[in-house]
């Protein structure tokens, strides 16, 4: 009797359980081509969402230290100043159609505790009329590529902005502000 109550638990256990799979139906077909489009359109807002909205947002929110014109900017080691702004009287170079070009020219002034390596894509400009700012396209110590700035030294730095915007809608513009990424740091210069 124990022997034939055993065998009956293993039978019970053992048996497979078996479940309906349900064919998709032409509405949950329709479905899933939705779900598939709206994924797609997910991931497009959100690179827009990344790419054009959220530096603002971040530069509103993890701020800049702020440096008033011909005013040193002393932390992270360095002491840094604006001490020269320039705008080439003509462009230097032929803007893309419909566009106006402006050549500017920024002099840094830099003392640094330790061995300094900033590239020149580092530093941008702020422009009152354009919203997006422009970054320097060469850095130079006297006359020769920026690779390194010295521990301790006072170095100066040229640095060159090509700045191109629409001639319709914009006939000049007018520099703002010189920004450093790195230290996060809003230098405001005073116009030529």
């Amino acid at each position: 009797m124990l022997i034939a109550r055993h065998s009956l638990l293993n039978r019970r256990v053992t048996e497979p359980v078996r479940r309906r799979i349900e064919q998709p139906t032409e509405d949950q077909k329709k479905r899933s081509g939705c779900l598939i489009w709206g994924a797609v359109l997910g991931v497009l807002v959100g690179i827009m969402v990344g790419v054009y909205a959220l530096p603002p947002i971040l530069r509103h929110y993890y701020g800049e230290t702020k440096v008033a014109a011909d005013e040193f900017y002393r932390g992270a080691g360095k002491a840094i100043r604006v001490t020269q702004l320039g705008q080439a009287s003509e462009p230097l170079g032929e803007a893309a159609a419909g566009m106006g070009r402006e050549d500017f020219f920024v002099t840094i002034s830099v003392v640094s505790d330790a061995d300094w390596s900033p590239a020149a894509t580092d530093f941008s400009i702020e422009l009152a009329e354009l919203e997006n700012w422009s970054q320097a396209i060469s850095a130079e110590v006297g006359g020769t590529p920026l690779r390194s700035i010295p521990a301790r030294q006072e170095t100066h730095v040229d640095l060159h902005f090509i700045v191109e915007f629409p001639i319709d809608e914009t006939p000049s513009v007018t520099p703002v502000a010189l920004h450093l990424s790195d230290p996060r740091v809003r230098f405001a210069i005073d116009s030529p």
